[in-house]
């Protein structure tokens, strides 16, 4: 009997692990658990792509687990052949049945999220989402939609051309970021005031804002090499 027992629960969690699916952009990049996707005014869409890589039928659907900054209107998430003009925290969507086959992908033309709420006092909008299969819901991946007003479209891609990688551009406490080489992080008030400074090294780096008061600031970034880019970023 024991032997038995020990085959069925091995049988079901076997088949419960298999019970899987990938989350992609367009471009065929992975979107991972705890993952921020940055946008901007001007590159606002999210294109994305499910793709069930288990051996059973998948019911996925998107889980809205938080609004920052955002009513919830003047987005569309499409997905699953419908199109959702507005979501609600706790809301799950599509609310029927949309099974994808073993194998089988979402038409990724047309399946996308995007927001369209542009906050008159410039905040940054957080739209999160844990996209999961009905039924494995231990098994989501939950990440942020995060719409930045503030930004041009090419700010990000301005600082990797510098070889800075900047995690958020909303600030809690610390400004993280990645660097290829040496320099200087200088963070300015709307007044053009000095009010933090770093010389960061090659890798991972931070700077504590934690003493700033809640506004937006200039981060201004230069590299041993004199290369400089600056950016906006708000302190919550």
């Amino acid at each position: 009997m024991k032997k038995i027992t020990t085959i069925l629960l091995l049988a079901v969690f076997g088949f419960n692990a298999q019970a899987q699916f990938d989350f992609k952009k367009n471009d065929g990049s992975l979107i991972q658990n705890g993952d921020i996707i940055n946008f901007t005014p001007n590159a606002n869409y999210l294109n994305f792509r499910l793709t069930n890589t288990s051996n059973q039928a998948l019911d996925i659907k998107f889980k809205c687990t938080n609004l920052v900054n955002s009513p919830g209107t003047q987005l569309q998430l499409c997905y699953g052949g419908s199109c959702f003009e507005n979501v609600i925290v706790n809301g799950v969507y599509p609310d029927y049945e949309n099974l994808l086959a073993a194998g089988q992908s979402n038409p990724s033309q047309g399946e996308y999220l995007v927001n369209f709420y542009n906050p008159t006092n410039g905040q940054v909008v957080d739209l999160v989402f844990s996209v999961y299969a009905l039924g494995f819901e231990n098994n989501a991946i939950n990440f942020t939609y995060r719409y930045d007003p503030n930004l041009s479209s090419n700010s990000f891609q301005m600082l990797e051309n510098i070889g800075i990688d900047l995690k958020n551009t909303s600030i809690i406490n610390n400004i993280d970021f990645n660097a290829i080489s040496n320099g200087v992080l200088s963070i300015y008030n709307i007044t053009g005031q000095l009010v933090a400074t770093k010389n960061f090294n090659e890798g991972s780096n931070s700077l504590d804002l934690n003493h700033l008061n809640t506004s937006f600031y200039l981060a201004r970034f230069t590299t041993l090499d004199g290369k400089s880019f600056t950016t906006k970023i708000y302190k919550n």
